[in-house]
């Protein structure tokens, strides 16, 4: 089902919320003996593996051109993102037999390998390329896009929470909505307060505000109207909460399932090898004792192929210490 609607996603090129929606019900109730996705967890998903960019603002999405990309540590594999038109898996498909005399010859020594499924996301499309010349070449020959390590080049350029709080939603000075509720330490994450949540207030607050939640990080009298990851990354960053874990020796960095790292984030850590994050378990055990620890056996998302210096890059724009576990 997933691949079939990045495959609609891909010839339709761009649409509303509502087109999106009534595509992915009429595929889910086509779809036998599948868990269905909230429709948006779907169209998240489909932007944190860089097939479509989203304008939550006005409801809107686009898909993104097709890339192939080399991924770090993986042999020479690179793995496609973005628009896959049937055109395009069909010649990817059969190099061999490509119209393109210099797709043929390729074929040779680039080799396009099975579809791999995964849950909650279309099948990871990886091509070995052990040499990058060649993948440049198919490329040309494809008319698409190459990137060296598209995962890397984002998490050099990963906004910081200062430049996350301040984007485009702005600044707020007054009330944020009603039902207000602020961000605690506790097992709930979000905890009712007394009053209207009025300024001058100091943290991460959610307000109701019609039909949705209003995520706002407060700094006296003036707040933050940010994405909900955002918001809740400052609160952490402030309250010295240090959340994320990381493997060094299976290179796999995980984020609490319930403060899953924001989408620019999450997009460079899933572009290491074009697998969402999966949820998992783990006791960790850090090299040095966090102020206020995740105790006991926790619940994360799981994302691989994270080598050191890039899990260090993820930290340090979230203003987190990465705590090491064994």
């Amino acid at each position: 089902m997933d691949d079939e609607l990045l495959m609609w996603c891909s010839e339709r090129g761009d649409g509303s919320f509502a087109a999106f929606h009534e595509t992915y019900a009429w595929l889910a109730s086509r779809a036998q003996g599948r868990q269905e996705l909230d429709w948006r967890i779907a169209l998240y998903n489909l932007q944190a593996l860089g097939h479509v960019e989203i304008d939550w603002e006005n409801n809107r999405w686009s898909v993104t051109p097709p890339v192939l990309t080399s991924l770090a540590n993986s042999a020479g594999h690179s793995l496609l993102v973005g628009q896959r038109p049937l055109w395009l898996l069909d010649r990817l498909d059969n190099l061999q037999n490509d119209p393109a005399p210099q797709s043929a010859q390729l074929a040779q020594s680039v080799l396009p390998l099975p579809a791999v499924g995964q849950q909650g996301g279309p099948s990871v499309r990886l091509v070995a390329t052990p040499d990058l010349d060649d993948a440049r070449a198919l490329c040309e020959a494809l008319g698409i896009y190459f990137q060296d390590r598209t995962a890397d080049q984002l998490a050099r350029r990963l906004p910081g929470l200062r430049e996350m709080l301040a984007q485009k939603r702005g600044a707020l000075r007054g009330p944020g909505g009603v039902e207000p509720q602020r961000m605690s330490d506790g097992n709930e994450i979000w905890e009712d307060i007394e009053g209207p949540g009025e300024p001058p207030l100091y943290g991460a607050y959610r307000y109701q505000r019609y039909n949705t939640k209003r995520y706002v990080y407060w700094i006296g009298d003036l707040g933050f109207v940010a994405d909900k990851r955002a918001v809740i990354y400052a609160q952490l960053a402030r309250s010295k909460r240090w959340v994320l874990r990381y493997d060094a020796q299976h290179q796999e960095l995980y984020s609490p399932i319930r403060m899953q790292l924001p989408q620019l984030h999450a997009r460079a850590a899933v572009l290491r090898s074009g697998l969402l994050p999966q949820p998992s378990s783990l006791r960790p055990s850090s090299t040095t004792a966090p102020r206020r620890p995740e105790s006991g056996r926790s619940h994360f998302v799981k994302y691989v192929n994270i080598d050191e210096p890039f899990a260090r890059m993820v930290a340090d724009s979230l203003h987190q210490e990465l705590q090491f576990v064994s």
